[in-house]
């Protein structure tokens, strides 16, 4: 019997998206590390202006060897800060990357800040 072939990413990057309450607008990407479950780097956020607001919505798609995988996240102002506040968002982006499920990591933020008040 031989072993199993390690774990493979969902793609080759998550690419993200980012929208503030004053309208300003921020693409970065994130890829994933040669170990299992692991992150690589995480792109500087490239914004078209200068954002004043908090991030009111994020969108996040696993791009692949063929484009897009089809699979959209689309996280909210509340579970953005969440992840942020937890400093959670590096597990948020390794769920995305490597098959987990990345509204339990915002769940699990949420929890955290919340046991902490």
């Amino acid at each position: 019997m031989s072993a199993p072939s390690p774990a493979k990413p969902r793609g080759s990057r998550v690419a993200c998206s980012l929208r503030t309450s004053d309208g300003a607008n921020g693409i970065f990407s994130v890829y994933p590390g040669t170990e299992s479950k692991t992150l690589d780097h995480k792109d500087e956020i490239k914004w078209d202006k200068t954002p004043t607001g908090p991030v009111v919505q994020g969108v996040f798609t696993i791009i692949g060897e063929m484009g897009m995988t089809g699979q959209v996240i689309v996280v909210k102002q509340e579970q953005w800060k969440a992840l942020a506040d937890a400093k959670l968002e590096k597990f948020f982006f390794g769920a995305i990357l490597w098959d987990k499920s990345p509204f339990k990591v915002i769940e699990d933020a949420q929890l955290i800040l919340k046991r902490g008040k």
